[in-house]
């Protein structure tokens, strides 16, 4: 017999998250519960230390925490990166639409309303994006320190990767299942520029992608260090690099 696959699939990639794991999975399933078809959530941890391990092994694997919701948990044995992570989870799933976020729920779950309804219009990506409708930006509410970095990372994407894209980083975008098994296959980048990099493979292979506006709250405890940024401003030229040969077009 045939089991249908889940309508969603929600990734999220944890490392170290043992103070809020447990009521971040709660809050998931609770809207994940809700919606009118079967989902699952899918957890990666990506290495964590023994102490996050075992909050994990707490809640993780097993039935949902809700009716209608199945959790998976799968595990890297290091710990190899936010990106490594979501390609791990993104392309176990096995729903129709397949859609990521953090574990400090910076991004709510409830704005994965927003871009299942724009993959529903026919996008093949759907990107939430800290714009919103009126002008204001959500990331004006970062420290200076971290806004100053934010924006020098976001113009570089848009000089050598993305132009007109406003977000690349937002913790919050969906897609239709065969485009995420597609995208993370190509996918390489292992640290946090990964979001930039999956973008500009989605735009290279000519697929639709929306941009969302949606909630999103600067959270402390994130895994942000200023250190890496010049690191990951050299990633996105090794991106436009390393997918040079990539394209809609198909192979002679």
């Amino acid at each position: 017999m045939t089991v249908a696959a889940p309508g969603l699939s929600v990734v999220v990639p944890a490392y170290n998250e043992e103070g809020r794991i447990a009521g971040t999975l709660e809050r998931i399933a609770a809207y994940l519960s809700a919606l009118p078809f079967e989902c699952e959530l899918i957890l990666v941890d990506d290495g964590s230390s023994e102490a996050g391990r075992q909050a994990l092994d707490e809640v993780l694997p097993g039935e949902g925490l809700r009716p209608g919701v199945v959790r998976r948990l799968l595990s890297h044995e290091t710990n190899r990166g936010k990106g490594a992570a979501v390609r791990t989870g993104c392309l176990a799933a096995q729903g129709r639409y397949v859609a990521f976020i953090d574990a400090d729920l910076a991004t709510p779950p409830e704005a994965l309303g927003a871009l299942i309804e724009a993959l529903d219009a026919g996008a093949d990506v759907a990107i939430g994006v800290r714009n919103q409708a009126d002008g204001s930006d959500m990331r004006n509410r970062r420290s200076l320190k971290r806004r100053l970095a934010g924006k020098a990372f976001a113009v570089a994407v848009r000089t050598l990767l993305l132009p007109g894209l406003r977000d690349s980083q937002c913790p919050a975008k969906a897609f239709r299942h065969e485009a995420a098994q597609r995208l993370f296959q190509l996918q390489r980048i292992d640290s946090w520029s990964f979001d930039a990099e999956v973008l500009y493979l989605a735009r290279r292979l000519g697929m639709t992608m929306v941009q969302v506006p949606v909630s999103w709250t600067a959270v402390e405890g994130s895994h942000f260090r200023m250190w890496r940024s010049v690191g990951e401003l050299l990633q996105l030229a090794r991106i436009r690099w390393m997918h040079r040969g990539v394209s809609a077009s198909p192979p002679a």
